[in-house]
């Protein structure tokens, strides 16, 4: 009884999982916080224009990636109106994803730090959250595209393996093999995520030189088993969208659904470039993101036009798991299969990796610093955040992956404009960083919330929820207001915009006003200070010490205080 009475309280007891509290160098005494949240020391503003690059080509080459071009075919676009759609929706994300990548470059504080200038210290938790989950979501989405991965290389070995006997509903849409398969991509993909990814540069770099091989031998099947269908399946495939109206709405609806892809990383971008040797290295993306994802869309959405005419379906081939599976003929073919499967699978660990997990590990350190660090962050990610959706629902057809993007982003995508206007447009790229750190610093607006920035968000998400209501039951009748919701991102971008441009004109919060931008540490040294105009150090010559006036808006003080660095 003791012995069960001491796990019980090892295990379950709030205390019990409470960490050391560890020395900030910038968080108030009084505040729990963690190493991990600091700005980021000197000796980690490593990234460059050419990390960013590397990274985009990554981040491009992964199954989810390719199912997005794909379903645009599979919906009735031509490939290359399905490749402009992700050139122009990869061009509108680039443009804030490039906007918040700055400030990270300039702060150095992670995203969730950086939020609370636009938010609040304590309304930044929502929109943290709401990152998390999305993270987890995906994270969950490409473990059960990895688990299909796991299935075709069991069979490609144990052909028996695909006639696993079932004891699973026929109505979950999932089967017990599917399941099975689920978990051992699970198991995995586990040891990876305890792996600091600086030490798993060997996986990102085997993954980018073998997956172009995968595309190009996936292409070069497809045109191959068209034959002479391909040339009516690139210019006119049989399930082509009417000309018109009807066209541009499935355009614009691919447009959008591109845009929802990378909402999340719109938002938390700033967890990369908080690294940045320069905030310059930033621009890169402005031109990698929407060349580099057409360039690969090409691959993709070639070979689900060939296939989807020569079997006659337009929802069964769109992800590169629908693909694989064809090659199972012979010897050689699943030979292919297996070496096919096991490159997309490793595709889908490492952008769980970088771009799921970490970040998920983040926003869950930030929301509960007291019990959760990095590592048990991503712990909580890779089980919970990987078991607690049901992904299978979401990949069963193209139609459910498109509503599924389009849906989470009416959120994401106001939520990461409003970050990028905060900073350029209100706070005049001035910022104090220290502040960021006080509950009750400049930035507590009304008890911690900045009302207008959720006026604003609120007016961004509303015109796109009749919408999403519709897509996802098209029974239900909305009227024309359903237009909206093929720009949603565009619409809730605009609305919020406005809203928070004017609610701040008409009622501008002067605390967080501030004269002299403080966009770094404050150095030991006596002869370094930080200009006027963007934050930066200006190191001097002279013997004589430099001051620097801010003002201390702590709920107790409010008194200026000039301060010796």
């Amino acid at each position: 009884m003791a012995i069960k009475d001491t796990l019980r309280q090892r295990t379950l007891a709030p205390s019990s999982w409470v960490l050391p509290k560890e020395e900030s160098c910038i968080a108030p005494e009084n505040v729990w916080s963690n190493k991990d949240m600091d700005p980021a020391p000197e000796e980690h503003r490593l990234w460059t224009g050419w990390t960013f690059f590397t990274y985009w080509i990554s981040d491009a080459l992964n199954p989810g990636q390719w199912a997005t071009v794909s379903s645009f075919v599979a919906m009735g676009l031509t490939w290359w109106e399905s490749c402009l759609a992700i050139f122009v929706g990869g061009f509108l994300v680039a443009l804030v994803v490039t906007a918040n990548a700055y400030i990270g470059a300039i702060l150095h504080t992670p995203f969730a730090v950086t939020s609370r200038a636009t938010y609040g210290y304590w309304g930044s938790k929502f929109v943290v959250f709401s990152r998390m989950v999305i993270a987890c979501f995906w994270l969950s989405i490409n473990s059960w595209s990895g688990g299909i991965f796991v299935s075709l290389m069991i069979e490609a070995i144990w052909p028996q393996y695909a006639r696993l006997n079932n004891s699973i509903p026929t109505s979950q849409g999932a089967t017990s093999r599917d399941f099975l398969s689920f978990f051992l991509f699970w198991l995995l993909q586990l040891p990876f995520a305890l792996i600091h990814p600086s030490k798993l540069k060997w996986v990102f770099n085997t993954k980018a030189v073998l997956v172009p091989v995968i595309a190009v031998g996936t292409l070069i099947y497809a045109v191959k088993r068209a034959g002479p269908l391909t040339s009516q399946a690139l210019s006119s495939p049989p399930n082509r969208v009417p000309g018109g109206s009807k066209r541009f709405i499935a355009f614009m609806a691919s447009v959008t659904a591109t845009q929802g892809t990378w909402a999340t990383l719109s938002i938390n971008v700033g967890d990369f470039s908080r690294y940045c040797k320069k905030p310059s290295a930033a621009y890169v993306q402005m031109f990698a993101i929407p060349g580099l994802f057409s360039v690969f869309s090409i691959f993709a959405s070639i070979s689900a036009a060939c296939l989807n005419s020569v079997y006659g379906t337009t929802d069964s081939f769109y992800q590169p798991y629908d693909i694989v599976a064809l090659w199972n003929t012979s010897a050689g073919g699943r030979a292919a299969m297996f070496l096919g499967s096991l490159v997309w699978a490793l595709s889908n660990v490492t952008t769980n990796i970088s771009a799921n997990s970490i970040s998920a590990a983040n926003d869950m350190t930030s929301l509960a610093p007291k019990y959760i660090n990095i590592r048990r962050g991503q712990m909580l990610a890779i089980t919970l955040g990987v078991w607690g959706f049901a992904p299978w629902k979401v990949l069963a057809s193209a139609t459910n992956f498109l509503t599924f993007m389009s849906s989470y982003s009416i959120v994401l995508a106001p939520i990461a404009v409003l970050m990028a206007i905060d900073f350029f447009v209100i706070k005049q790229r001035k910022i104090d960083i220290y502040e960021l750190y006080k509950p009750d610093g400049i930035y507590r607006f009304s008890k911690g919330w900045n009302w207008r920035a959720y006026v604003a968000l609120a007016f961004g998400i509303a015109p796109n929820l009749p919408g999403m209501v519709n897509a996802i039951d098209s029974t239900v009748e909305i009227g024309n207001i359903k237009y909206i919701y093929m720009i949603s991102n565009i619409a809730g971008d605009l609305f919020a915009i406005i809203v928070y441009l004017a609610l701040n004109r008409f009622f501008p919060a002067r605390e967080p006003q501030i004269e002299v931008a403080v966009h770094d540490l404050f150095p030991s040294s006596p002869s370094t200070s930080f200009d006027d105009q963007g934050g930066y150090p200006v190191t001097y010559s002279g013997s004589d010490p430099v001051t620097d006036e801010r003002e201390d808006k702590s709920s107790s003080q409010g008194s200026r205080v000039k301060e010796k660095i």
